[in-house]
């Protein structure tokens, strides 16, 4: 039997994080790295999940001295459950991730889509129903290897099937101990333009965008849940006309776009995130757009990130596109193939390294940097001075080396004793 509701107690409150939406992060800007987060759904499809496990393992983080600095590159994998229980070669995959310490999270068992004639604000699902989709999903995930489950240690995550979702679903993943959930649409409110968008928060208060969603009738009236964390999966801007030489295109992508998708707006250029909408005909409804204009969108909202707040930049994305489907390519999506979808997440991601504040990370790493943050070390700029004050983690120059103070100091020159609070940087990111 499932439990159907999940009830706070205060001391349980407590023991949560409760972190607002914010446009700031919890430690300066100038010291914050560019996060990166995919999230990859499904996995179900070996060709593109193998693709994008070795793209992965074969780049690297930018060189400095946090802990995410010239890592392999990481990312989430949210799974559809029922396909894989009796595939052994995509659980085999799936063990992989866990070997390598991936975040793995659940995309419940059997996909459901949670309405009636398409209408978000009709669910057919019953809580219990809810429950059951998320533990039989979970249960699998963490079951030994030995009992034919995956081994995962602990799944933190959960995205919902076609971004539904109700009191029931965020009950379920409550219940069944999820910690994060990357579901609601983010970046909707008129204000935010890219450079200011929210860095992950908690639901104790709820999400702005859901609150419009809800007043726009496409999102139901929720509860707050205290302590589960959101990853925003903000809209897209589609880059304006005038940004479009530098970034390899002539024509107007937002005129493109708008001439395929009803409902999108070119004035505030905000356009869908997931993969699906970004290559998917227009007869779907969806923008059927080309190599060169998906990694004009990637490269132009990193960009606006940089230049403004550093939020994460997440994406939503499916790992079976950028493989072969049957041995073939798939169906419906006119303006690329295979290879070219796959140019475009190699070609991103060599723009996203090119820049030393980027760090590619899960999004369990966003929840739990946002609750230890780690700076970014930035290069010195001044040279050691013996009458200035310096605090923990500063650095300076010194007789062509670069320091960092481990701990307030002044007077005492660095590399001078063994015994020096001053420590010899490796590695440092150029401050900006």
């Amino acid at each position: 039997m499932f439990a159907l509701t999940h009830t706070a107690t205060a001391d349980d409150n407590e023991m949560k994080p409760n972190v607002s939406p914010s446009a700031l992060p919890p430690i300066p800007v100038q010291s914050s790295p560019m996060f990166i987060s995919l999230g990859f759904d499904d996995n179900v499809e070996a060709d593109g999940l193998k693709w994008v496990m070795d793209l992965l393992a074969n780049h690297h983080n930018p060189a400095g001295n946090d802990d995410f600095a010239g890592e392999p590159l990481t990312a989430s994998f949210f799974m559809h459950c029922e396909p894989a229980m009796e595939n052994e070669e995509i659980k085999a995959l799936w063990r992989e991730l866990a070997e390598r310490d991936y975040d793995i999270g659940n995309h419940t068992y059997s996909h459901p889509d949670d309405k009636v004639n398409y209408n978000p604000l009709q669910p057919w699902m019953t809580a219990e129903q809810w429950q059951e989709e998320v533990k039989k999903c979970g249960d699998f995930l963490t079951k030994d290897t030995e009992d034919g489950g995956i081994g995962v240690d602990e799944v933190n995550g959960f995205r919902a099937p076609f971004m539904t979702y109700n009191d029931n679903t965020l009950n379920a993943i409550v219940d069944n101990g999820i910690q994060y959930d990357v579901s609601f649409p983010a970046g909707i409110v008129p204000e935010q333009d890219g450079t200011n968008n929210y860095w992950p928060f908690t639901l104790d208060n709820g999400s702005p965008s859901h609150n419009l969603a809800v007043e726009g009738w496409w999102k139901p009236a929720i509860d707050n849940y205290p302590g589960l964390w959101e990853i925003p999966l903000h809209t897209l801007i589609i880059p304006p006309d005038s940004e479009m030489e530098k970034y390899g295109l002539d024509y107007s992508l937002r005129d493109k776009i708008a001439s395929r998708i009803g409902y999108f707006d070119p004035v505030s250029g905000k356009g869908d995130n997931f993969d699906w909408n970004l290559y998917t005909t227009p007869e779907w409804g969806a923008a059927g757009l080309s190599e060169d204009d998906v990694v004009a969108i990637y490269s132009y909202n990193l960009d606006l990130r940089l230049d403004g707040n550093r939020a994460p930049l997440v994406l939503g994305l499916h790992s079976a596109f950028y493989g072969l489907l049957n041995g073939g390519e798939h169906f419906g999506m006119p303006e690329t193939t295979v290879a070219s979808r796959q140019n475009v997440l190699k070609r991103f991601i060599t723009y996203a390294l090119s820049k030393p504040q980027v760090r590619f990370v899960s999004h369990q790493d966003l929840v739990e940097w946002m609750q230890d943050p780690e700076p970014l070390t930035l290069c010195p700029t001044t040279e050691w001075q013996p009458h200035t004050v310096y605090i923990e983690g500063d650095t300076v120059t010194y007789q062509g080396k670069q320091w960092q103070a481990k701990w307030w100091t002044m007077l005492q020159m660095p590399g001078l004793t063994d015994y020096s609070p001053w420590e010899e940087l490796e590695a440092c990111t150029p401050a900006t």
